[in-house]
């Protein structure tokens, strides 16, 4: 029995446990505060007169009814999922 006793100091620092934290509630949760905004469709086209002229260039793949997002060193389709990377001027 003199050896359980001597066992028993060393389990002690083992015992101390950090508290746990309760979990809130769906209700007590914070929300997101960003909302999705819709695509300003005005941004994407110029009218000049009677025509309709495209400011962004067409996916290849999707065809004229799918703009291209322009970036800094690249051009990407969101439906399809195409990029294009453009060559910068400082790497020449």
């Amino acid at each position: 029995m003199a050896k359980k006793e001597e066992a028993a100091p060393a389990a002690a620092p083992a015992e101390v446990k950090k508290e746990k934290k309760e979990k809130k509630s769906q209700k007590e949760r914070p929300h997101s505060k960003k909302k999705h905004t819709k695509v300003k469709i005005w941004k994407l086209y110029d009218v000049k007169g009677s025509t309709l002229t495209r400011k962004n260039e067409p996916c290849p793949r999707c065809g004229q009814g799918t703009f291209l997002a322009k970036y800094k060193t690249r051009k990407y389709c969101g439906k399809c999922g195409w990029s294009q990377i453009s060559s910068s001027k400082s790497a020449e």
